[in-house]
């Protein structure tokens, strides 16, 4: 992504802050057209039911 986007080498990626690889990140996303999803929804679209695992009997 860094490389081919932003002509980013090696040595500058990993020099790169948290919020520039963050931004780098979110410049990706907007790229692709990809949708974010807020933290509460599954991203898949497939939904799992969630279960303690005391809850099955014959585990």
């Amino acid at each position: 992504m860094a490389k081919v986007h932003l002509n980013y080498s090696r040595d500058e990626f990993w020099e790169a802050t948290h919020a520039e690889i963050y931004k780098m990140w979110k410049a990706h996303i907007k790229f692709n057209g990809w949708e974010v999803k807020s933290d509460g929804e599954e991203n898949s679209a497939t939904n799992y039911k969630k279960v303690n695992i005391e809850d099955i009997p014959f585990l």
